[in-house]
């Protein structure tokens, strides 16, 4: 008897323990889940990116740089997020980089930057630091297009492109913010009754959101109210919609453009009549006239858009030379465009038609720099830009000459194979 009552007893004395255990996780768990609800979890060490809603801060190749309220990002996470094309010119000692509808240099030791040929006076320049160069971002947001915002309490930096739909709301209750929509899901950052946070997306109940603090997670959609568009997406107009059909009007430099008054060509929507071209001294010609002006007249009335051809064929023996100077040379190139942008507004084109032969292979790179320069400048003015190319088993040593993947992604460029 007394062996069994103790044998109860060491049992009950077991089982005891047991729920003592139990109970002591159910608290642990539910003083885990309080402080999980009210504990920000997500504190930064460095600082972060957020691009667009997205916290890029892991992809970044260097960090951030914050040096008298300027804030610096690396040219290399520049061509990363910006600029696939951003380019070190070593004649001027400037970095030139294109976005959208902008074409920008800035320098290393004037507090200048010069946007689609206007200066623009800065507080900061370009700056190198350990061999690597950084460009004051928050002194370019009108070259990227961007808005941006230094939230120094929680080391979080926003870029928010500005053709970009943002959506806000306000908020109905104080709120845990979570890293996830799982049950258990750390605290990422806590928002209050009235605060007003960018509505990233929604899913199953939940709204992802991006707070004022720069922290992204999830709340339960009833918890938000009053959504709203701050900006609506901004889609590029087309000139052409579908496909391009276009006709070359060839003709010499020195005969007039052709009479088309009172006549249509079935099947097409752009005309490239030949109007200008590249003298012996690489200057850019025209051969419009008044018969050219009426020719364009005569397009526009039949609902044709006028993309001009401009040839390098008119430098005869000495044009291979020529181009390869224009092209070698950033002054010489930026020139050049000067000079197709103001023959562009004079005649009031839709845009033009770039048929360059006869190059060294050697310059095919910065031949397509000239592209890339070339294309925001026309974009800006509502202008199309398109490049002949030969097909790409072209038996011309010239041929050679085109890196197609980049004239093709560049600007969303129409290519145009001929011969």
């Amino acid at each position: 008897m007394e062996k069994q009552k103790a044998k109860r007893m060491a049992n009950n004395k077991n089982i005891r323990k047991v729920i003592i255990g139990i109970l002591a996780v159910i608290v642990i768990c539910c003083i885990g889940l309080i402080l999980n609800n009210y504990i920000v979890f997500d504190k930064n060490d460095r600082i972060n990116l957020v691009i667009n809603n997205n916290n890029i801060t892991s992809n970044l190749k260097n960090d951030i740089l914050i040096e008298d309220n300027i804030i610096y990002l690396s040219k290399q996470d520049v061509a990363n997020f910006f600029d696939k094309y951003i380019y070190d010119e070593e004649e001027s000692n400037q970095i030139v980089t294109t976005y959208n509808k902008k074409m920008a240099t800035i320098g290393f030791e004037e507090n200048e930057i010069i946007i689609n040929g206007s200066k623009k006076q800065t507080y900061a320049h370009a700056i190198e630091k350990d061999g690597v160069e950084y460009l004051p971002i928050s002194e370019m947001k009108d070259v990227y297009e961007i808005e941006i915002e230094n939230k120094e309490d929680s080391k979080v930096i926003t870029m928010d492109s500005l053709d970009r739909e943002q959506r806000k709301a306000i908020v109905s209750s104080n709120l845990s913010v979570k890293s996830s929509t799982k049950f258990l899901a750390k605290t990422v950052d806590r928002i209050k009754k009235g605060d007003t946070v960018i509505v990233v997306s929604s899913e199953n109940g939940y709204k992802k959101v991006r707070t004022s603090n720069g922290k992204i997670g999830y709340v339960k959609s009833n918890k938000i109210e009053n959504e709203y568009a701050v900006r609506e997406d901004m889609t590029e107009e087309k000139q052409v919609e579908g496909k391009v059909n276009l006709t070359w009007d060839y003709y010499s430099t020195v005969a007039s453009a052709p009479d088309r008054s009172g006549t249509t060509i079935e099947g097409i929507n752009v005309v490239s009549p030949s109007f200008f071209y590249l003298n012996n001294n690489g200057e850019l010609k025209e051969n419009i006239g008044e018969k050219g002006k009426a020719y364009i007249e005569w397009a526009h009335e039949n609902g044709y858009k006028v993309w001009p051809m401009i040839s390098n064929a008119e430098a005869a023996s000495e044009s291979l030379q020529i181009t390869s100077n224009i092209m070698n040379s950033y002054e010489k190139r930026q020139a050049l465009i000067e000079s197709i942008i103001n023959a562009c507004v004079e005649y009031k084109l839709d845009g033009v038609n770039i048929d360059f032969e006869n190059m060294k292979q050697e310059d095919k790179d910065m031949y397509s720099r000239f592209i890339i320069e070339l294309t925001p400048r026309l974009k800006e003015i509502g202008l199309v830009i398109s490049v002949d190319v030969t097909a790409p088993d072209g038996g011309e040593t010239w041929s050679m000459c085109f890196d197609r993947n980049v004239i093709r992604r560049c600007s969303r460029l129409y290519c145009i194979y001929g011969v």
